[in-house]
């Protein structure tokens, strides 16, 4: 496309396009439910079980996403392949108890005004699912590029949530966008700015994950004598909006950023 100003417009409405294909794709069992469902409450738990694929299909598209800036010449379909192969199972540990719990609030919340719930009780609950939903979106954008426990991600999700409080709002407020064009306008809206979504998740999340590797990573590069990134062990790293490298990668043992047992088995 050339180095120019067109050159690189022309080249990100290409890797967003084809992001947003992939992420459609990925989720085809989500966006048929939306789009051929009729809105009521009794169909909630169907939304909620075809909710699945979305977990793992927005870890490949955020690990997409941080491809590109490792690399602009990497091949959207190689990265987004590759993400998903190696991070689907975590993915899908994550977000599978939220699609629960949030089956039951949005089940409550519905049902409430015709059972007599009060509307506080409501308030709340719709406070919950808010906070539920960036509190998973934390940990899922953690256990994507780190391996840990799920316990230990959601513990780190609820940490950062404080400590890395702009990412925490920027998130909220992609959270509202989203809500907000499938209320006002339709679900294929939504879906079609899926690759817009992403990357802006990922630069939301960007400063979260960068705390975050530099607390985990501290003993190990002291063990290693290196930074933490291509160092004796063999670990590859990620870059972060093209900054400097602070030793997150994918690999390491459990409940750690980086290990040296098996270093190097998910790059």
């Amino acid at each position: 496309m050339g180095d120019g100003p067109l050159g690189r417009a022309l080249g990100a409405l290409g890797r967003g396009a084809g992001l947003t294909l992939l992420l459609a794709a990925a989720n085809a069992p989500l966006v048929l439910s939306t789009l051929l469902l009729r809105p009521e409450p009794s169909l909630t738990w169907l939304v909620a079980l075809c909710a699945l694929a979305l977990g793992p299909a927005m870890s490949a598209g955020l690990w997409t996403v941080r491809e590109h800036h490792r690399s602009p010449d990497v091949g959207v379909l190689d990265a987004f392949r590759r993400g998903y192969r190696l991070g689907w199972r975590d993915a899908l540990v994550t977000t599978a108890p939220a699609c629960l719990v949030g089956w039951l609030l949005v089940t409550s919340v519905a049902g409430g005004p015709a059972a007599g719930v009060p509307d506080v009780v409501t308030g709340v609950a719709r406070g919950a699912g808010v906070l539920l939903l960036v509190l998973t979106l934390h940990a899922l954008a953690l256990r994507t590029f780190f391996r840990l426990r799920p316990a230990a991600a959601w513990a780190l999700a609820a940490h950062q949530l404080v400590r890395s409080w702009r990412s925490s709002i920027a998130t909220l407020a992609l959270v509202a966008g989203a809500v907000t064009v499938a209320t006002l306008t339709s679900d294929v809206l939504l879906t079609a700015l899926g690759g817009l979504w992403t990357a802006l998740w990922y630069r939301a999340v960007a400063p979260m994950l960068r705390t975050s590797g530099a607390a985990f990573l501290a003993d190990a590069a002291g063990a290693d004598g290196a930074d933490g990134v291509d160092g004796a062990a063999g670990t590859r790293g990620c870059r972060v909006h093209g900054e400097p490298d602070a030793g997150l990668a994918r690999g390491g043992r459990r409940g750690t950023a980086r290990g040296t047992a098996d270093a190097g088995a998910r790059p």
